[in-house]
């Protein structure tokens, strides 16, 4: 049986700890927070229509990856995707994320862990992806990070499931929600209900 990214570096760095846990969220007051879009300017929160039609303007259709190809395919993944030399997020305090996180998915005290941006997603009324996996985009990542940030909207729940178990993660109007997952983790995006879920993805390394 092939040893899963969660466990691998737990192993490495361990040498016998399993993890503790293969997702978690926290909540962040969004207070400091700060989201500046090109093309759409700074963004208040909580993200209001008229603000979320000024990033869909300046963002692509989201694409995805199956094995070496990248596709776009709406059937599998309807969003709105803008990349990250388009977007600034400011406020976070980074150092008590990860740690907090290293400590929830079960990996030793002298695990370093870095976030890696990969794109700013926008869902719309109708907007899903698919169960999927996360393809590993460097050989330091061990899953993948989501940053909420504070919208009024219903639906669209980040369901992460692994070896017969699921969660389901909801976003917060008035907070920053922060969930992450190691990469051996099968999870989708419902459809959105009504109003519009803005999410930035990081790269967990």
């Amino acid at each position: 049986m092939p040893i899963m990214p969660g466990e691998r570096l737990a192993r490495v760095l361990d040498g016998t700890r399993a993890p503790v846990a293969f997702s978690t969220q926290l909540s962040i007051p969004a207070r400091d927070v700060r989201l500046t879009v090109a093309g759409a300017g700074p963004i208040r929160f909580p993200v209001m229509a008229a603000q979320a039609k000024r990033m869909i303007a300046s963002a692509q259709p989201a694409r995805f990856g199956r094995g070496e190809q990248t596709l776009m395919d709406r059937s599998v993944r309807d969003t709105w995707e803008i990349t990250p030399d388009q977007v600034m997020l400011t406020g976070l305090d980074w150092d008590a994320i990860l740690t907090e996180v290293r400590d929830e998915l079960g990996l030793p005290a002298r695990a370093r862990l870095r976030s890696e941006p990969h794109a700013l997603l926008v869902y719309g009324k109708g907007q899903f992806f698919l169960p999927h996996q996360d393809s590993e985009k460097d050989d330091a990542m061990i899953g993948t990070l989501v940053v909420s940030l504070p919208s009024s909207h219903t639906g669209g729940e980040l369901v992460v499931e692994h070896n017969g178990k699921s969660v389901a993660y909801g976003a917060s109007a008035t907070e920053v929600t922060v969930a992450a997952f190691y990469a051996d983790c099968r999870h989708q995006v419902r459809p959105v209900r009504t109003g519009y879920r803005v999410t930035y993805t990081f790269n967990l390394l």
